[in-house]
């Protein structure tokens, strides 16, 4: 053998033997070694990938699933996708007490989301009321953030402005006849009060004036029937008997408790009991109140009436009525008919009115 010859064997074995086990058992004739048909070589491991894809899926196509999919993130560790109801908390669920518990009156609603104020449900024993984006502060509502009723009739307490009265409401009956309050909160007669307001004379300016003043103050209460209060004054020329109606339910204070059955029984013996609630609900007792008017709701024939309820001068007097009196002196208060004319007054004085529901 020629001595160039012996050295290209030598150095052919030791190449083939240094080669990777993978390469140094490569079968030229397996299917994995096909030739590149531009070069004559076989092609790289990249290219058989390419060429043999149909097996693998393509990231660009929308068979198989991918890595970001919808239904791979919302798998649970076992690679289910969570159930509703199956009573077992899992990934997008904030609660899952089981298809029994799951329930729009539960701390866990149908769709495994936890109760809260505001979401429309009423959840028993915690909530009272739930109206959704419609809850409020308003007379009626539902309070938000606590999902309790707010101010409505039936509650037990007055709200002004909406109220007369409230069926659940303690009253003090002050020993008068009880009135019922109606389901509307409203008493099942018309309203009599004693006007928190004091004025002179002529500040009351006239009977017109005296009205819009009982108006004024009955709209603070009775939003809905303000306009109808009259002023219980007289002047030469009107009276209660000629511009109230004779109305046959029973006045009643703010308190509940009736004073006379109707107007004719009012003309006839007076209230029952003392006007001594005023439009604010206060009670006052034993002061004074313009009215120059006698028992049976008709003027009195002079002309003591501040000058039509036009002057405060000191000198000018008008009648006053005493609004209540201690027990002792109730008898000949109701027999003298004292409520409405019991003494003359100056007009430069600041007193009372008795405001009717008309």
């Amino acid at each position: 053998m020629r001595p160039h010859l012996l050295w290209t064997a030598v150095l052919v074995t030791v190449t083939w033997s240094c080669l990777p086990e993978e390469q140094a058992s490569f079968d030229p004739s397996s299917s994995e070694s096909t030739a590149d048909p531009t070069t004559g070589g076989p092609t790289s491991p990249t290219e058989v990938a390419e060429v043999t894809g149909p097996d693998v899926p393509d990231p660009g196509s929308t068979g198989g699933t991918s890595s970001g999919s919808t239904s791979e993130m919302a798998t649970t560790d076992t690679g289910e996708a969570p159930v509703c109801g199956n009573g077992v908390i899992e990934a997008g669920e904030m609660c899952d007490d089981g298809d029994a518990l799951n329930l729009e009156t539960a701390a866990c609603l149908p769709n495994c989301a936890l109760a809260t104020c505001g979401d429309g449900f009423v959840q028993v024993g915690v909530e009272q009321c739930d109206f959704g984006n419609n809850n409020s502060y308003d007379y009626g509502g539902c309070v938000p953030g606590t999902c309790f009723w707010g101010p409505a009739c039936g509650d037990g307490e007055v709200t002004p402005g909406y109220e007369i009265c409230d069926p659940g409401a303690p009253v003090d009956p002050m020993g008068g006849e009880l009135i019922p309050c109606g389901p509307e909160c409203r008493f099942e007669g018309r309203v009599v009060f004693l006007s928190s307001t004091i004025y002179t004379g002529k500040e009351l300016g006239g009977l017109t004036g005296a009205d819009a003043k009982c108006r004024q103050l009955a709209k603070t209460f009775d939003p809905e029937r303000f306009h109808t209060y009259r002023a219980w004054l007289s002047d030469d020329t009107s009276e209660p008997t000629s511009t109230f109606d004779h109305s046959n339910v029973p006045y009643v204070l703010l308190n509940g408790v009736a004073i006379a059955d109707n107007f004719d029984g009012l003309a006839l013996t007076g209230p029952t009991v003392g006007i001594t609630i005023t439009d604010t609900y206060e009670a006052i007792d034993d002061i004074r109140v313009w009215t120059h008017t006698t028992l049976a709701g008709t003027k009195i024939m002079d002309d003591l009436h501040c000058k039509q309820w036009s002057s405060d001068a000191f000198d000018q007097v008008a009648m006053t009525g005493r609004n209540s009196v201690p027990t002792d002196l109730q008898t000949t208060w109701t027999n003298e008919g004292w409520w409405t004319r019991y003494i003359e007054n100056n007009c430069n004085t600041q007193y009372h009115l008795y405001c009717f529901e008309n």
